[in-house]
């Protein structure tokens, strides 16, 4: 017995069911290769540094299919705001990669800075402060730490006994925290929140400057405007007009104010 697709971005179909044995489970495909290895390999070298995802209850290669542990309580937006979260993954950030891993390859292109931009349709002004940060970007994708890539709240969730779990790692990769940290704070965020963010994520880390790392948030953040737009565009899904507007609404005086850090 199953249920509607809860993929919201992803190119995979997931679907939540009730397998022979009664229990719900997630079925995932296809998947990319980098998520597909992720639950192979990556996975349970995580786990033993407490850094918690799906168990993985059975893999198709042929079919590039997941059954996945369901993970049955949702958490919130403001819940992932809080240290509990930080701390896992600030343990993710300082975990040793492994090269033979797959990795996904994160990239702010000035053709998928265009692409968005003509969706966005912005006023001058925003339209070439955004490309500023695009300018910028590098220093999200040269670092050399693991990131989940896609940390937002709709990828966590808790089980039963209440371990934090992190799920969807088909933008599982390397690079700068900040592109970990960007999505737990709400909305587009403001200058003095990116700071905050960065000085608490140092009490935990020590590894980053909390200036550069504020400064890496609010880069991160703008990039996160295109792979969105561009991202739901591409896939056709249903709420691309919903973030087109209100992207609209709210990224020029953002853009305006949040430019100065760069």
């Amino acid at each position: 017995m199953s249920v509607d697709n809860l993929s919201c971005m992803g190119s995979a179909k997931v679907t939540l069911f009730v397998d022979e044995t009664n229990h719900q489970v997630i079925e995932k495909f296809p998947v990319s290769d980098v998520e597909y290895n992720f639950y192979q390999y990556a996975a349970r070298d995580l786990a033993q540094a407490d850094i918690f995802t799906p168990k993985l209850l059975l893999a198709e290669p042929s079919l590039r299919k997941l059954r996945l542990e369901y993970i049955p309580h949702q958490v919130d937006q403001d819940a992932v705001g809080r240290d509990e979260v930080l701390s896992i993954l600030s343990r993710l950030h300082s975990h040793r990669p492994d090269p033979s891993w797959v990795y996904h390859n994160h990239t702010w292109s000035e053709t998928a800075l265009e692409k968005s931009l003509i969706l966005l349709a912005l006023p001058d002004r925003a339209a070439k402060q955004l490309r500023y940060f695009q300018q910028e970007s590098d220093a999200l994708f040269s670092g050399q730490c693991l990131i989940s890539g896609d940390s937002n709240a709709g990828n966590w969730g808790k089980r039963d006994n209440g371990d934090l779990v992190l799920f969807d790692w088909e933008r599982f990769s390397m690079g700068s925290p900040a592109i970990d940290l960007a999505p737990l704070i709400k909305g587009m965020g403001s200058k003095q929140k990116f700071i905050e963010f960065a000085e608490r994520y140092n009490c935990i880390s020590r590894q980053y400057n909390p200036g550069d790392l504020a400064k890496e948030i609010a880069i991160a953040k703008a990039w996160i405007v295109t792979e969105v737009v561009v991202l739901l565009n591409e896939r056709q899904k249903s709420d691309f007009q919903f973030y087109l507007n209100w992207y609209r609404e709210n990224l020029p005086a953002w853009l305006d104010n949040t430019v100065k850090m760069l």
